[in-house]
């Protein structure tokens, strides 16, 4: 065989298996895609992804703890509004990622336990003030990828963070934060 026939042959093998690696759109998912952690986001996207929904998790647990404990009013009330906003963005944060191949929840993630500085102790005190202190930076944490998603290439997290944007500031507000009016368009 002469020369350019076996490039022609071996080009024409090196185009059909990178084609055959492509995931092409309204294909569905395989489990090899899962498992290989190819998703549909950038770096940003898959981010906020993961942090959203563990620190969602962590802070719904936490804020029934919360409404259990010994606590203040302040910081029962605080823990009812995380309570109301981020109880039912779990489930929409896992069906979005779903969408984008993220998967949720991170099968490495920890179980729930109550951070030692928020237990009660044996006089049954619990640090209602160390509560809203958590809870406000946090909510900082998490308002700053919001800000971020809402500018990420993926149209669906802009319009999800811009939907959720208002309510999780409203939780920064009640829990003392203030508005920083320059980190927000």
């Amino acid at each position: 065989m002469n020369f350019k026939h076996i490039s022609r042959i071996a080009g024409l093998s090196l185009v059909v298996a990178i084609s055959s690696c492509t995931r092409h759109a309204g294909e569905p998912v395989s489990r090899a895609v899962l498992y290989n952690n190819e998703t549909d986001v950038d770096t940003d996207g898959y981010v906020f992804f993961k942090l959203l929904h563990e620190k969602a998790k962590f802070e719904t647990q936490l804020a029934t703890y919360v409404q259990s404990a010994p606590a203040s009013s302040a910081a029962k009330e605080l823990a009812a509004k995380v309570i109301e906003t981020y109880e039912g963005m779990i489930p929409e944060l896992e069906s979005l990622a779903e969408v984008h191949f993220v998967v949720l929840p991170d099968p490495g993630m920890p179980g729930f336990s109550v951070p030692h500085h928020f237990s009660t102790d044996s006089l049954g005190s619990f640090s209602s003030e160390a509560y809203i202190a958590h809870v406000q930076h946090e909510q900082g944490t998490i308002l700053e990828q919001l800000r971020r998603a809402e500018r990420n290439t993926a149209k669906t997290l802009r319009t999800y963070a811009h939907e959720k944007l208002p309510a999780v500031e409203e939780v920064f507000a009640l829990s003392g934060g203030k508005a920083d009016h320059g980190a927000h368009h």
